[in-house]
């Protein structure tokens, strides 16, 4: 039999136990995503902007050293005594033996240093096997030629240098930095051409820690890495890099190979950022921020995994949901009995009441007093003694007997 106090006790009870959980997907939830992704987004931010700063000081400091050196006064008559003047000629063998310039090169922190002179051949150089080398066709000697400061992008060497093991290696990441050397009479006599140390742009990208999967990687206008990547021995294991990921790992969605969304939108010289998620250059769903530095040509861009940056609020949310369903359950069952319980009583109230106004005077209602519902089976029990105790009303009136003929 339909019991409609019972089932509007029980929705009564569902309302209230979900009317929290709906109120905090709706709204609650709602504003502290927003506020989760504002804040992630802000630290990807600030990591990329940190290392912007840090790649232009440390070009800056670059480009100064070899400007520096370049302005050497010693480098002058050296480049003069090879010019064909026989006056420093002393001074020049004795700094070879102390080896000056050695020194000199190594003071600012370059793998190597090597000086040309106005016809673009090189005649002092710290790998004694690249004097006598022909570089005027390159861009870095006829920049300085004309009074210029030069910086390469990073580039594979084109001889052997010294890789991150200490070994000869041709094709290793390399920059190179150029200076004019100038007379007295502001005449451009020589080139002092730096090759820089370009781990050390890596060591920067790695010293910003941006939780476990975070990382800032620097790219190139073809969309290839020019740092190490962080997971660079999971992309060795796969097969997509042989020694680094500097210059040989092109950043790109592993499913589609196509450049990823940070690095398509920043190779537009764009700044910007993703805060739904895109897939990175191993396929895993991540939040990213980019920056164009078009003084270098060169993209930075901070990504961390969109697991750990939402983890915890997804941990969270399945966590209240969970918690809500259990409670759900057990209102389910409170609801269920204590709706039965109080819906029993007052179907028996009903029936009772049914009786009694049917003529059945005598039936009572059998229910403890204490509450409302007792009170109302007192009541109607009291009604009922009443109607009974009324004579007119407890026998039922004789119908008229029909008079007979005589």
């Amino acid at each position: 039999m339909f019991k409609p106090t019972k089932s509007k006790l029980s929705i009564f009870f569902l309302v209230l136990t979900f009317l929290p959980l709906i109120v905090m997907r709706l709204v609650v939830y709602p504003i502290t995503f927003q506020a989760l992704k504002d804040e992630i987004i802000k630290n990807l931010e600030g990591a990329v902007r940190k290392q912007t700063e840090l790649i232009t000081k440390w070009m800056e400091e670059r480009t100064a050293d070899a400007q520096r050196i370049a302005n050497n006064p010693l480098i002058l008559l050296i480049m003069q005594s090879i010019g064909g003047s026989t006056e420093h000629t002393d001074l020049v063998k004795n700094m070879e033996t102390i080896k000056y310039l050695d020194y000199l090169w190594k003071e600012y922190g370059s793998k190597e240093m090597f000086i040309a002179d106005r016809e673009g051949i090189v005649r002092i150089a710290s790998r004694k096997e690249l004097v006598g080398t022909d570089i005027s066709a390159k861009d870095f000697f006829r920049s300085s030629m004309k009074g210029a400061f030069f910086t390469s992008n990073i580039i594979p060497s084109d001889v052997p240098v010294e890789n991150e093991s200490g070994a000869l290696e041709a094709g290793v990441p390399t920059m190179l930095v150029s200076a004019p050397i100038k007379d007295r009479s502001n005449s451009i006599v020589g080139t002092v051409i730096l090759r820089i140390d370009v781990s050390e742009i890596n060591t920067m990208m790695q010293n910003i820690h941006i939780g476990k999967t975070g990382e800032t990687y620097l790219i190139n206008g073809y969309g290839y890495m020019l740092t190490e990547s962080k997971f660079v021995e999971d992309l060795k294991g796969q097969h997509r890099i042989i020694k680094r990921s500097a210059l040989e790992l092109k950043v790109v969605n592993p499913l589609t190979n196509v450049v990823t969304k940070g690095v398509s939108e920043c190779l537009k010289g764009s700044e910007g950022f993703d805060a739904d998620g895109y897939s990175d250059y191993r396929g895993v769903n991540v939040l990213g921020f980019w920056r164009w530095m078009p003084d270098y040509g060169w993209g930075v861009i901070a990504e961390i995994d969109v697991n750990e940056g939402y983890g915890k609020l997804y941990e969270l949310r399945d966590y209240i949901l969970f918690t809500f369903g259990l409670v759900a359950v057990g209102v389910i069952i409170v609801a269920f009995f204590l709706g039965k319980k109080i819906s029993a009583p007052i179907s028996h109230i009903t029936e009772t009441a049914r009786e009694i106004a049917g003529g059945s005077y005598h039936v009572r209602i059998q229910c403890k007093p204490g509450d409302e519902i007792g009170e109302l089976a007192g009541a109607i029990n009291t009604m009922a003694e009443t109607l009974e105790s009324r004579p007119e009303l407890s026998e039922p009136a004789n119908p008229p007997k029909s008079q007979g003929g005589i």
